[in-house]
């Protein structure tokens, strides 16, 4: 690290980065950290992949060491990418005493409360479970004096700018902003004009144009050939591959056909609870599971060092998320590939091909239909496996017991008497009992007295159970007790 911009951090930052093996800084860390250090608000567009997350997670660490009465707040579009700058915080602040909060969506917001009370340093959020945390006066901004606006573009296609307006509009003044963006639109330029003041303008590389370490590549099909070319992509490619679809349906279905064809796939997109999220993108960080169909909301949340190919099953609905969805692999220096399926989307795709600026020709591919292969597996809803299993299961006879055996044998051979129907109405209307309901546990109760009567001496039991719990025949018990007790003491009044 020496000579570099790291040199500048300290140790227990060196340390740390030493440990995960980051020696020299990218372009935007090297053109970031040392303004930000100073203060200076930071206006920065890269590419994905690029090592924006280090490039303020790093300045943030030593501003809030420093500077202890302040705190910090960092804003992400979706869930998944507050979850890995939270991580790759406390890679960097373990052996400090700077803690973090994750405020996302789909997590228990009652757990957060108690995290928001225990006044962290830093928090990292989706910009609606702030403004709900906002709303229910959980959460305290006022000295939050730092502010980074991440993947900023994404976060207005998501149509949070109102939300971020009322968000900044909470924090103190003057207060220090990084935005960064992966794109340059004019939202963005507005936005930009609004919360930062004199900014430091940085720009790596182009803001409409793919990283250049991905090998791109375009077939032309029919709509009903895109799962045949889909599933020759699979068997000829190695690695992890990453695949989108438009639609949170159709990554579902897709994923599930997958499946039957004996790929080890999953779905990722807004539907799924949170924790579901987590497990997949876990099993595909450790590569459990090679292939991952995702919708758009994955685009700007993925960071997997090893995703090798990514695959435009559907072709975006503009050009800037194109960018974003090839930009998942190539990263970190490594070269990956994609390619796209035009199938009747040729408008699209010209309309791709002329706002991005291709540093290299997307090379035309032929296609290569082969017929679908017989499928291996039966597709089913997660879990459904598990769920038919239990229903089909024989159910077993109920085993009888021995009182229960030689209750049933008394009673057919007319031994015991046990009133019935009319016979057992006026038995209860001559003890006046009409509350007492007609019951089986009655009719078994009886036959308990009868047979623990000295007439059975040999008898092998003294309770006589019939579709009934003891409990229930002790209280029946007791209810007679009562009954008898409360005539005694009518009687001895009228005497």
């Amino acid at each position: 690290m020496k000579d570099t911009v790291f040199a500048s951090l300290p140790e227990f930052l060196c340390r740390a980065l030493t440990a995960q093996g980051i020696t020299t800084p990218t372009p935007v860390q090297a053109a970031v950290i040392g303004t930000a250090l100073a203060g200076r608000d930071v206006l920065a567009t890269a590419q994905t992949g690029t090592g924006k997350t280090l490039a303020f997670l790093l300045p943030l660490a030593v501003r809030l060491q420093d500077n202890p009465a302040q705190n910090a707040l960092v804003l992400s579009p979706t869930r998944e990418l507050a979850q890995q700058t939270f991580e790759e915080w406390n890679k960097l602040t373990q052996q400090t005493d700077l803690p973090a909060v994750l405020i996302i969506g789909g997590d228990n917001i009652h757990k957060q409360f108690a995290q928001l009370r225990s006044k962290p340093r830093l928090i990292v959020a989706t910009p609606g479970r702030v403004i709900d945390h906002m709303q229910r006066k959980s959460i305290d901004l006022r000295c939050t004096h730092i502010l980074v606006l991440d993947e900023t573009d994404r976060m207005l296609d998501m149509g949070f700018i109102d939300d971020m307006r009322r968000i900044v509009g909470a924090l103190p003044v003057p207060r220090h902003t990084l935005l960064f963006s992966a794109t340059l639109p004019q939202d963005v330029t507005q936005l930009a004009g609004e919360f930062l003041h004199n900014p430091l303008r940085v720009q790596i590389g182009s803001v409409v144009a793919p990283v250049d370490l991905v090998l791109q590549e375009m077939v032309r099909l029919d709509i009903r050939e895109k799962l045949p070319q889909l599933l020759h992509e699979l068997n000829t490619r190695f690695g992890s591959i990453l695949i989108f679809t438009r639609t949170k349906h159709g990554a579902e279905r897709l994923a599930k056909q997958l499946k039957l064809y004996g790929q080890k796939a999953n779905a990722l997109h807004g539907d799924l609870r949170q924790n579901r999220r987590r497990q997949v993108l876990e099993f595909f960080k450790n590569q459990t599971v090679r292939i991952l169909v995702a919708t758009d909301v994955a685009a700007r949340g993925i960071d997997v060092p090893h995703i090798a190919h990514v695959i435009n099953y559907d072709l975006p609905q503009s050009p800037e998320d194109y960018i974003h969805r090839i930009g998942r692999t190539g990263r970190a220096g490594a070269v990956g590939s994609s390619i796209s399926f035009v199938a009747g989307e040729e408008d699209k795709w010209k309309e791709i091909c002329k706002v991005t600026r291709f540093s290299s020709p997307v090379k035309i591919v032929a296609k290569t239909i082969l017929p679908l292969p017989t499928p291996k597996f039966v597709a089913q809803e997660e879990g459904a496996a598990h769920g038919k299993s239990r229903r089909s299961k024989t159910v077993r006879p109920v085993a009888r017991s021995a009182a229960t055996q030689r209750a049933k044998e008394l009673l057919k051979s007319g031994e015991v008497h046990l009133p019935q129907g009319e016979e057992l109405r006026r038995e209860q209307r001559e003890k006046q009992v009409s509350h007492v309901k007609i019951k089986t546990f009655q009719k078994a109760f009886r036959a308990a007295q009868v047979l623990a009567t000295p007439a059975y001496p040999s008898s092998s039991f003294r309770t006589l159970k019939v579709g009934v719990s003891k409990k229930s025949l002790r209280t029946q018990e007791k209810k007679e007790r009562n009954f008898t007790h409360k005539k005694t003491v009518k009687k001895h009044k009228r005497r």
